[in-house]
């Protein structure tokens, strides 16, 4: 038997928080493509060091939807679960072996779902994502250089395919923050897309709210100084999400049917 893990961080004060995890969670439990799916999170229940308990499997797969490499996949996920280091490990436990992946926002397939999908939430054919920007919006913080590496990494390699005329980073908790980026951007479409893994009091309030933007739940599109303005969802609530996480159980031994896809995540 082969278990998959899926570990989120959870919030006691948002239900959002978790959303994405059931969501990927219930994608793949019902593709049969493990014996058993369960979730866990740092901030809610069931937690990280229960977790084990609600398996039977003898083969377990640990993958985090989390953006970064930092302090919560290289530091608190191992120290929860008892592991033998960060990713990628293996660890032989209690009559188990236990393998744990890199987290879904470093896969190499997020530039390309990033592009598709910020396309897609303005409605932009491939000529007039040419003419427009696109800023992908981290978190940042300046305590870990990991936590924003990926999303200059991320936001480097989707500028190199072309599809948009520009691809900036933008953060709110570090220099240079998106509001400034917005500003220098020449295009007069521009697309943000927060790489941020759920919906929540930033991505619903803060971000808006600092642009002069829509909030989400107003409209996508904003008409501002010349400008048009789209803002889309979380970069974690895709559903193709539930693919690269299936892909990093793969890529770390899961016996899982090559040709498999989840849900709408057959362009990943």
């Amino acid at each position: 038997m082969q278990a998959l893990i899926i570990i989120g961080h959870g919030s006691h004060l948002n239900a959002e928080s978790s959303a994405p995890v059931y969501a990927h969670a219930a994608a793949i439990r019902a593709s049969g493509a493990f014996d058993e799916v369960r979730e866990c999170f740092w901030k809610e229940e069931p937690s990280m060091r229960e977790v084990f308990d609600l398996v039977e499997a003898d083969e377990v797969y640990v993958v985090p939807l989390f953006i970064s490499e930092g302090y919560f996949t290289e530091e608190v996920i191992p120290r929860e679960l008892g592991l033998d280091g960060p990713a990628p490990s293996t660890t032989r436990k209690l009559g188990r072996t236990i393998h744990y992946t890199p987290p879904v926002g470093t896969h190499p397939g997020m530039p390309a779902m990033i592009l598709r999908r910020a396309e897609e939430t303005a409605g932009l054919t491939d000529e007039q994502a040419r003419r427009a920007g696109l800023i992908i919006i981290g978190h940042g913080t300046e305590r870990n250089s990991n936590s924003s590496e990926v999303i200059y990494r991320v936001s480097r390699e989707a500028d190199a395919a072309g599809v948009f005329g520009h691809v900036r980073t933008g953060f709110l908790d570090q220099a240079p923050e998106v509001g400034e980026v917005l500003d220098e951007m020449e295009e007069r479409t521009v697309v943000l897309v927060p790489f941020f893994v759920a919906e929540g009091w930033h991505t619903q309030e803060t971000i808006p709210d600092d642009l002069g933007i829509n909030r989400p739940a107003v409209s996508p599109m904003t008409e501002k100084d010349g400008r048009t303005i789209f803002y889309a969802a979380p970069v974690g609530t895709f559903p193709e999400i539930a693919q690269i996480v299936l892909q990093r159980a793969r890529e770390a031994g899961a016996r899982v049917p090559a040709g498999l896809v989840v849900g709408e995540a057959a362009r990943v």
